[in-house]
């Protein structure tokens, strides 16, 4: 049936809803006679064209109609999942329903698989009218569900969220395994189930992928390919898809008794790595002790016991860490800090959290997170100083976007000038003519120079454009801003493309892209709705 009009019979009267056109689609006015004609029903052609011009997508009076037979209809839904069958009575005659009518009704619209037999005998059997019951069914298909990966070690931290507290004593910072320890669970992908419309059309099914894993050194899968095992003792090591169980280079310091530290494998730190140092690690680092003005970066995660102060922390991995001071943080995935973030520029891809319920802050400098950041208190109540958190909207798109907005601000400036310029050498050319020589060269460097920046400003505001579409896209993950305890004045919390400036003091609070824009909200409240999201994920 067209789905573009509707007739309908409502006692002797006669009722026509023709949609508007949308998306290209239109009704036909001569489909529309055609079923007129189909369903013997007397009209006045000025109704139906008025009708027909308004297309006002609502039942309007077309005719009246004295039935003396059955009006058999069906309507498939845009799916082709399923047929509604509609019998509209005559009030007089002594027509009977039979299976013909329903038979005809339903090969007009192609109806071929998953007809319910029981319904239509019932319908029958009654021999009334009935408005739109069920009587054809397909069957959807279901794609195949993908494999995945769980791992056995222990989690990096324990943030636990059920009871409004945080259990900051068990960073988890090293996941060692022994021989034979199992490391991981695979999943086995399904095939999918294929289903069929009520045309009889097959609808295919997409078989479930493999989970994306590679074997590296020390581990053996299963012969049922289920099950990942350590062949030795070592560290757990996830470069991408790629698994391995690694060796441990510990070294007491890092000084200058042991140089700089590139290493393939991880580096265990039981001391401190001083000021000027670098560790270069594939697989990941790990410090006891406290980091200076040293720089440490990995493929893996870092992970510091004590603090670090000035320090150049780079990963595709985690950070974790007691404090962060002054430094600059760059990772892949999150950064966990027990006590507090202090005058840093921190940038994750996941999340950012201090995770002290209590005594957690984050004072200074600009946190940036893919997706959350949590902390106890934002900001400082005893000094001016600006602390900007900025969430969602993928932090690389984030960056590209301001540096961006720096750089064609600094080009406005530059073509301000030779805007001014070229205006002064056109009144002096009016004055005292064309130029020649060595003013006629400044004249064509100027006007070059102007031409060439203002198509470079162009083609960079189009990519602006796409940037702050990017940040806006409602399909992204949002982000959120969680503080359990203050957040002080001189905040600036920014999530997607919205900010907001706190002037006053606020408490227990949160802040996410809602309906109408960026929303603050009770602490308690984001918790539910953090869990939810959470649960949600898991079930995909």
């Amino acid at each position: 049936m067209d789905s573009s009009y509707k007739i309908k019979i409502s006692g002797k009267q006669v009722l026509l809803q023709v949609h508007p056109t949308e998306e290209g689609r239109k009704a036909s006015l001569s489909d529309i006679q055609k079923d007129l004609r189909r369903r013997n029903i007397q009209y006045r052609h000025e109704t139906l064209f008025d009708i027909f011009r308004r297309a006002s997508d609502e039942f309007e009076p077309l005719a009246i109609h004295e039935m003396r037979h059955y009006q058999v209809s069906v309507e498939v839904s845009e799916d082709r999942q399923q047929v509604w069958l509609t019998v509209v009575a005559p009030e007089t005659g002594e027509d009977q329903l039979n299976p013909n009518m329903i038979k005809e009704a339903l090969e007009g619209s192609r109806v071929e698989k998953g007809i319910l037999y029981d319904v239509i005998k019932k319908v029958l059997a009654s021999g009334e009218g009935v408005d739109r019951v069920l009587v054809a069914k397909g069957k959807p298909h279901r794609h195949g569900v993908d494999g995945k990966i769980e791992f056995t070690e222990k989690p990096m931290q324990h943030f636990v969220l059920g009871d409004n507290t945080a259990d900051y004593r068990e960073l988890g910072l090293i996941n060692n395994v022994e021989k034979d320890d199992l490391v991981a669970t695979i999943t086995l992908p399904t095939w999918g189930e294929e289903g069929y419309d009520i045309h009889a059309r097959t609808l295919r099914a997409r078989p479930g992928k493999k989970a994306k894993l590679k074997l590296g050194r020390n581990v053996k899968l299963s012969e049922e390919g289920t099950e990942l095992f350590a062949t030795r003792s070592g560290y757990v090591v996830r470069i991408g898809s790629k698994i391995s169980v690694e060796n441990v280079l510990e070294v007491n310091n890092v000084d200058a008794e042991t140089g700089n530290i590139r290493f393939h494998g991880v580096v265990k730190v039981r001391g401190q790595v001083e000021d000027g140092f670098a560790i270069d690690a594939d697989k990941g680092i790990e410090v006891s002790g406290t980091v200076g003005k040293a720089t440490l970066s990995s493929r893996g995660d870092i992970k510091v016991g004590g603090g670090a102060l000035g320090a150049t922390l780079e990963c595709e991995g985690n950070v974790a860490a007691r404090f962060l001071s002054d430094c600059t943080v760059k990772v892949g995935q999150a950064v966990t800090v027990e006590e507090y973030i202090l005058h840093s520029e921190v940038v994750a891809k996941r999340s950012v959290k201090v995770v002290h319920e209590k005594k957690g802050f984050i004072q200074g400098g600009r946190i940036r997170s893919g997706t959350e950041i949590w902390a106890a208190t934002v900001g400082s109540g005893m000094s001016e100083e600006r602390t900007v958190l900025e969430v969602g909207g993928g932090v690389n798109v984030r960056k590209r976007f301001d540096l961006l907005d720096e750089r064609m601000e600094a080009q406005l400036e530059s073509y301000e000038k030779i805007r001014k310029n070229l205006l002064y050498l056109e009144k002096q050319r009016e004055t005292t003519g064309q130029p020649e020589g060595r003013e006629l060269e400044i004249y064509r460097n100027t006007l070059e120079n102007g031409e060439k920046m203002t198509s470079e400003l162009l083609a960079q505001a189009q990519t602006h454009h796409d940037l702050l579409q990017q940040l806006a896209d409602p399909q992204e993950e949002g982000g959120m801003v969680m503080i359990a305890n203050t957040a002080h004045p001189g905040t600036s919390i920014q999530v997607q493309t919205s900010r907001v400036n706190l002037r006053d003091p606020m408490e227990g609070c949160a802040f996410a892209i809602m309906t109408g824009g960026l929303k603050a909200m009770p602490f308690s409240t984001a918790l539910k709705l953090h869990k939810q999201q959470r649960a949600k994920k898991a079930t995909r």
